[in-house]
Formats: structure tokens, C-alpha cells, sequence
């Protein structure tokens, strides 16, 4: 004869399916470590755990270049990236940007608008990114 389940005994039932569920999931993680994830390699070469010190000899090799010489490579700031600056540092909403030559100068002409309504109007140098009015 069977005994009728107590609310005490499916509790245990349930911790035990729970602890054995985690500890096959603990055994079964490193089958699915890799050197890569989502389709990317991790790390410089497989097997390779810390790229970092072979990325600081290629630097010194002239192979990998800092972000602010890849910028003057690409001859300054995009649109966007002036339109961000702009817009972080009066707030409110761009309206309009273009590219002009302002003394000898590329400079983006970006118009906006502040949050107390008034439009303004600076200049972005392409190159540097610096703001002027």
C-alpha cells in the first residue's frame, strides 16, 4: 500500500531534482568551455589566457595603435561624433549639422537647440573636435 505524499516529502523531492540538476550542470560546464564565444575567439591564439602582454609587444612593434592616432589617421570626428559632443556639453536637441571651411579650417556648423528654447549655433573642428562658438 502506498502512503498518500506529504506537502514535507514533494519539498524534499523537489531540493533533491533542484541539487541534482545544478550538479550536472557544475559537471557538464567545462565540456562547453572554449577559446571561443558566440563565434569569436577569446584571447590572441587558442589556448592563449591572457592576450595582453603579446597586444603591448605588438603595440611596440607598431602593429596595434592607440585610439587617438586612429583618429587622426581617419582625419578627425564623424557627424555623429561632433553632434555628440555638442549635444553633451549644452544639452538639448541638435537640429542641423554641415560640414564648412572656417579659417582654413573643415569644422562642422551644428545648430541646436537648448532646453530653455533657444537655438545656438557652434562650430566643431573636424580634426581635433573642439568647440568653438
Amino acid at each position: 500500500m502506498k502512503l498518500p505524499a506529504t506537502p514535507r516529502a514533494s519539498k524534499v523531492k523537489a531540493a533533491m531534482l533542484l541539487v541534482t540538476g545544478l550538479l550536472a550542470a557544475l559537471l557538464a560546464a567545462p565540456l562547453y568551455a572554449g577559446p571561443s564565444v558566440g563565434g569569436v575567439q577569446v584571447g590572441g591564439h587558442p589556448g592563449e589566457r591572457n592576450p595582453l602582454p603579446r597586444v603591448q609587444m605588438e603595440r611596440h612593434a607598431g602593429k596595434v595603435q592607440p585610439l587617438a592616432s586612429i583618429r587622426m589617421q581617419n582625419k578627425g570626428i564623424s557627424r555623429d561624433q561632433a553632434a555628440s559632443l555638442v549635444k553633451r556639453r549644452y544639452g538639448g536637441k541638435i537640429l542641423a549639422i554641415s560640414e564648412v571651411q572656417r579659417n582654413g579650417r573643415t569644422m562642422y556648423r551644428v545648430k541646436g537647440l537648448s532646453d530653455k528654447s533657444q537655438v545656438y549655433v557652434v562650430y566643431v573642428d573636424k580634426e581635433t573636435g573642439q568647440i568653438s562658438g
